[in-house]
């Protein structure tokens, strides 16, 4: 039924019983069932009476305030998916990388401590019973990479495929390639040393591609920043004497991303200041003597 046509017979209806309709109160409600009914049809546009009503549009997302360099990209989706969402780790563990991702985006989340949790129910999001892991409603992730990109896909505005390109890159390396860097384990998991104490060629190549970059992607924080100075500060966590400022840029973008509020809310603030610290302050004696610098 087209709008104009149900708009006509319903104004008719008006003409036709204008004395039942007289009182003033019975008007207003008619207008408020046009209008409604208007909204419910899609469209309709009184311009007659300098009124204009437009049926709700599919997919729109409100307005939000804008991006200020150095903010990650954010998307508020209804608060009743935000409140669905369930972190499983402990401040031990990598789950806090996680948590810095959802502060820094701003949503809402429930954590759930692993250590008072049965992880080898089926109903644990991760099958091998390892954190972090995260729930969605009907959603389970494990992984923090493939938890990340979840985020930065349907909460962090890295909504289409070329957007989703330009974080995952990194989100992926970090797992795949800084992580056995950073981490050289046994066949138990174990953590036996770094290999951040040499020079690899990757982290060598990775301070070339940082020079006069402030971020990944160049002014604007992101998922992909979050996953790689994960890594890179979990070196430090580890391996306290290790010497990060042999790589200037590397060192420059370590000090920036510890000094983040959300990475202190998620990982301790005096963590974050002794991590800061240690990629930015002054070369010690000892540096000085062995020839770091």
């Amino acid at each position: 039924v087209q709008v104009s046509s149900f708009l006509a017979t319903l104004f008719s209806m008006m003409a036709s019983h204008h004395e039942k309709w007289r009182s003033g109160w019975r008007a207003a409600r008619l207008v408020v069932v046009v209008a409604a009914a208007a909204v419910l049809v899609g469209k309709a546009s009184f311009s007659s009476a300098g009124l204009s009503f437009v049926g709700p549009a599919r997919g729109v997302v409100p307005r939000q305030s804008p991006i200020l360099p150095g903010q990650p990209r954010r998307f508020q989706p209804p608060q009743s998916a935000l409140q669905a969402l369930r972190l499983y780790g402990s401040q031990g563990s990598r789950s806090p990388l996680v948590n810095w991702y959802l502060y820094e985006i701003g949503a809402e989340f429930e954590m759930m401590d692993a250590g008072g949790i049965d992880r080898s129910s089926p109903s644990f999001p991760n099958p091998f019973g390892q954190i972090p892991a995260l729930s969605d409603g009907d959603v389970q992730l494990f992984e923090s990479g493939a938890i990340l990109l979840y985020l930065a896909q349907k909460y962090g505005g890295m909504d289409s495929p070329e957007k989703l390109a330009s974080v995952s890159k990194w989100v992926v390396w970090a797992n795949a390639a800084l992580d056995p860097i950073v981490f050289k384990e046994n066949e138990s998991g174990q953590v036996l040393d770094t290999g951040l104490k040499g020079r690899p060629r990757k982290i060598e190549r990775f301070e070339e591609i940082l020079e006069g970059r402030q971020w990944l992607l160049g002014d604007e924080f992101s998922v992909a920043d979050v996953a790689v100075a994960s890594y890179l500060l979990y070196g430090i966590m580890f391996f306290p004497d290790l010497n990060m400022r042999k790589w200037p840029n590397i060192a420059r973008y370590m000090a920036a991303a510890a000094q983040r509020p959300a990475y202190g809310k998620a990982f301790g603030a005096k963590t974050a200041a002794m991590l800061a610290q240690k990629c930015s302050g002054p070369p010690s004696e000892d540096e000085k003597k062995f020839g770091f610098f």
